[in-house]
């Protein structure tokens, strides 16, 4: 399931106070060692490590070294997005290389290097739209993130003096720049011979050393991002299985004798101190409202009301509104009441603690509130349920929402340019396990019969305003339009799946892969069937509850034939009129209620 309940509780911790578990003997090859020398000591730490089939044997790595709990469920650690993926499947997420592997050609052998393409220390669970932003750019500072801002990866331009000539770059949120800084370290000195692509020179000199850029941003990350639970846990899993280990997570030192102020110096490991985790403070929590991601909230509102913050009170409390400068809070914030139905506020709260001179910040949580004006019909503060039963389609009254069969996302009533629906999101339930909040993005469905058991999908809002009838589209895509659209027979399968299928086969589907939903052929493997779910009533006793008494006007294009308004007429291109069935390929203009359509078949 992949909706949020209404009980949410705060997200689930690693163990804190947690040491690493250095084996006894596995670093004594780097004692005395430095410079070249010791870069190579470290490099054949990591030679003949046990290579893992990467996918095949990738995800089941991820259970054990990427996972966390939400709300009692464990979740994909996502370090480029706060969406929660549920580790029932991995839909909508890639395995990311963090450091690209165009640099080093990829996994063939002929051309690539295909045990660094497969090593778990630099591969984690990815949000697909930022792994795709984030490309083959280097990391760095983004000055202005004008590629991706998802509240916690950022994608754009780099401030002056960092990219090493990339017009992007990628940067991670504060808690994780030390886990990318310590990828980097072990894959720059575990893999020195691979054969490293001219995309490497952003980061890589000719030299082979780090460009100094480079190596001041990597080290600046990695101090101010110390080893956490997270990172050592990971490490001790990775070790089982690659049957290696991330030096630079067992000794952050060492890279300051790579890299740092004590480059030139022997490296001595009975002088390194023991690695303890030092993790971040829990991140405060919007109460009483929708956790709709990792540490993201929604709330809808109209009156004024008060909000608090629940924090650890051992630390201090940080606020943002709307983007301004971060003020000391003691977690009570005054929301005055909305002024129009367009309002939206946005707060963001983390909170810093002090421990042995240490100012530790913990991860940020951010609040949306977004009106809704009680004048207004507003669908999303409605009770849905699911339909089940074949007997449930007849006649199609009423108003409906789609949902992924998998993960439970609704469907929007945005089209993105391309030709798909894009996918809302999280909705939330009840204890009965009816939909009762929807996202401001959400489509609400109603359906025309047609003629021959076939109905017209019409898509609005939640505001009630009419977006557009679905239409066919070249491929796999689908258009929503205001003048024509495609009908379709709509059934239920023996799972209480909904089907709609178009003649020809296609049917309506949610693509798993690029979270979207669109129309496939019947045997394609890319997209899963939908779920279909009823009104049943308002929250809040108020808006309407029948379909509009007049339907928006359109023609209908069913294989060779037309369906058209009540009281019009069809034309060919010499004028003539004609019945609209058994059409072959041209222009033809359907007029009547003050409109004409031209439809080319």
């Amino acid at each position: 399931m992949g909706r949020i309940r209404l009980t949410a509780a705060a997200l689930g911790t690693v163990a804190l106070g947690m040491m690493a578990e250095v084996p006894e003997g596995y670093y004594t090859p780097l004692d005395g060692k430095s410079g070249a020398a010791l870069e190579q000591a470290i490099k054949t730490l990591a030679e003949g490590h046990t290579r893992i089939t990467y996918n095949t044997k990738t995800w089941p790595a991820f259970e054990k070294t990427d996972v966390r709990v939400v709300n009692g469920r464990e979740v994909w650690w996502d370090m480029y997005s706060n969406k929660i993926v549920y580790t029932d499947g991995h839909d909508a997420l890639n395995i990311e290389h963090s450091v690209a592997n165009s640099w080093f050609g990829g996994q063939t052998q002929a051309s690539g290097t295909p045990d660094a393409y497969a090593d778990l220390f630099h591969l984690n669970p990815s949000d697909q739209e930022a792994n795709g932003q984030k490309g083959n750019y280097p990391p760095g500072v983004v000055a202005e993130a004008r590629l991706l801002d998802n509240g916690l990866f950022k994608v754009g331009t780099p401030v002056s003096g960092q990219g090493g000539g990339s017009a992007s770059v990628f940067e991670p949120a504060d808690e994780y720049k030390g886990d990318f800084a310590r990828a980097y370290f072990y894959i720059f000195t575990a893999y020195p011979d691979a054969r490293w692509q001219d995309k490497y020179a952003y980061v890589y000199g000719a030299d082979g050393k780090l460009e100094p850029w480079a190596a001041e941003l990597l080290l600046e990350w990695h101090r101010n991002d110390p080893v956490d639970s997270k990172e050592l846990s990971r490490n001790e899993e990775i070790y089982k299985l690659q049957k290696n280990r991330n030096p630079f997570i067992d000794y952050p030192g060492l890279a300051e004798y790579v890299w740092g102020d004590k480059t030139g110096d022997a490296f001595e490991e009975s002088s390194q101190p023991e690695t303890v985790a030092a993790d971040r403070p829990e991140a405060p929590v919007f109460t009483g409202t929708w956790m709709t991601g990792v540490n993201t909230y929604n709330h809808r509102w109209w009156d004024g009301y008060t909000q608090t913050i629940d924090y650890d009170t051992d630390c201090t409390l940080m606020v943002s509104i709307d983007g301004r400068d971060y003020y000391e809070s003691e977690g009570v914030l005054m929301i005055d009441p909305a002024m129009d139905g367009a309002e939206s506020h946005t707060y963001r709260a983390y909170t810093v603690s002090e421990k042995d001179g240490t100012s530790m910040r913990s991860s940020t949580a951010t609040l949306t509130v977004t009106a809704r004006d009680p004048n207004v019909t507003d669908w999303s503060a409605a009770r849905w349920e699911r339909v089940e039963e074949e007997g449930e389609l007849d006649g199609l009254a009423g108003h409906y929402l789609l949902f992924s069969s998998n993960t439970l996302h609704v469907m929007s009533a945005t089209q993105a340019k391309n030709g798909f629906m894009l996918d809302a999101g999280f909705t939330m339930e009840n204890d009965n396990g009816e939909v009762v909040e929807l996202p401001v993005e959400a489509a609400i469905v109603t359906f025309e019969p047609v003629d021959n058991s076939k109905y017209r999908l019409m898509v609005s809002d939640i505001y009630g305003s009419y977006k557009g009838s679905w239409s066919l589209a070249d491929g796999n895509k689908m258009s929503l339009s205001q003048s024509t659209y495609t009908p379709a027979v709509p059934s239920l399968d023996g799972d209480g799946q909904f089907i709609y299928t178009f003649d020809g086969g296609r049917m309506l589907m949610f693509n798993k892969a690029q979270p979207r939903f669109t129309n496939y052929a019947s045997n394609t493997n890319q997209g899963i069937p939908v779920y279909l779910y009823r009104f049943l009533d308002f929250n809040t006793g108020t808006g309407v509850e029948t379909l509009p008494e007049e339907t928006p006007w359109a023609v209908g294009v069913d294989g060779d034939s037309l369906i058209v308004p009540e009281g019009t007429v069809v034309y060919d291109l010499s004028g003539r009129r004609i019945e609209g069935k058994a059409l072959g390929h041209g222009v033809y203009i359907v007029v009547g209620g003050g409109q004409s359509q031209k439809i080319v078949m």
